[in-house]
Formats: C-alpha cells, sequence, structure tokens
C-alpha cells in the first residue's frame, strides 16, 4: 500500500478532531454539572480523557479495514485529479467576487428602496 503515509495523516487528522470533540464535550458537561475538572500532574483531567480517547480512535481507524480501503481509494482519486493552473483560478476567483459585489450592491439598493417605500405607506 504506496499510500500509507496519506492514510495514517487522515486518521492524525481524525484523532486530532476526536480529542477537540471529546475535550470540549467533557469540559461543558463537568462545567454544567458544578464538578470541578480533577489535576494529574498538572494537567486536566478532562484533557486526559480526550488524550485517551483519540488515541484509541486513531488505533481502531488503523486496524479497520474498511477505513483503511477507503482512505486508499480517496488518496488514488485525489491523484486522478485535475488541479487548474494560477491563471485560471485567479480568472474564477475576480469573476465569482465581482459577481458577488454586483449582486449585494444591487440587493442592498432594493432594500434601501423597499424600506422607504413601506415607511412611506406604514409610518405616514
Amino acid at each position: 500500500m504506496s499510500n500509507q503515509r496519506y492514510i495514517t495523516f487522515a486518521f492524525i487528522i481524525g484523532a486530532i478532531i476526536v480529542w477537540a470533540a471529546v475535550r470540549s464535550a467533557s469540559i461543558e458537561i463537568m462545567a454544567s454539572a458544578g464538578i470541578p475538572d480533577p489535576q494529574l500532574l498538572n494537567i486536566n483531567g478532562t484533557s486526559i480523557v480526550a488524550v485517551v480517547m483519540a488515541i484509541a480512535a486513531f488505533i481502531i481507524l488503523l486496524r479497520n479495514t474498511r477505513a483503511v480501503t477507503f482512505v486508499d481509494e480517496v488518496v488514488v482519486e485525489m491523484r486522478k485529479m485535475f488541479w487548474p493552473k494560477r491563471e485560471e483560478t485567479i480568472n474564477s476567483t475576480t469573476v465569482v467576487l465581482t459577481a458577488t459585489i454586483c449582486l449585494s450592491a444591487a440587493l442592498a439598493f432594493y432594500d434601501f428602496l423597499w424600506a422607504k417605500i413601506t415607511s412611506t405607506f406604514l409610518f405616514s
């Protein structure tokens, strides 16, 4: 499997997401219950639990053949993708920004006009 480093990287990112979610959820649960966060070697208990859960998620993902196969197939498909050149990206971005600015200006004008019309009829 030539994509092992990409698979490992994807699973590390997944473990970081698990760590952040578990840590924030456990902090919220303990705060709402009024339980102080225990300290172990100057490290919060919620952080320790989150790290343990993240490591467990990483190991489970590495041992899950379906997850490894899925990420491997994603990497293979990503290598087949066509990535636009710098000029094409700049031109497309310019078109999108110009259209967004023009449409927002038109909507702002219509909103201002509608506010004037309604205020004239409702508050006169």
